[in-house]
């Protein structure tokens, strides 16, 4: 049986790569906005899931965004001092929900726009 090992590294070295250039791309147009690619990626996931759910929690962003909890924790702080989401509190507090703002929403909006026509 043929050894595919070396076509195989290069399968998984194209996907990497592909994933480098996607991601640059991506944060040039983040650097306009002040915003890092986690964030985006919390915000993104932030919109996607409001247009299925009404709570959303951080848990949610975690499990839809593949982020550690930690990082997700410090960026929704971040997020929320730049005033682009919104935490609603209720009595537990491990289950705050999560909303976009007005201005995050239309922040989401463009760069999702922008991303699609660099695609193209």
């Amino acid at each position: 049986m043929a050894d595919t090992s070396l076509n195989e590294n290069r399968l998984s070295i194209l996907v990497w790569q592909t994933s480098n250039l996607w991601q640059s791309k991506i944060r040039l147009l983040l650097k306009n906005v002040n915003i890092t690619f986690n964030e985006y990626l919390i915000l993104e996931t932030l919109y996607k899931l409001q247009q299925n759910l009404e709570h959303i929690t951080q848990q949610d962003i975690c499990k839809n965004s593949s982020i550690d909890r930690s990082v997700v924790s410090l960026k929704i702080t971040n997020l929320e001092k730049k005033k682009l989401i919104n935490r609603s509190h209720s009595k537990d507090k491990r289950s705050y929900g999560l909303s976009l703002t007005i201005n995050g929403n239309l922040l989401v909006e463009s760069l999702i726009n922008n991303i699609e026509n660099q695609e193209n």
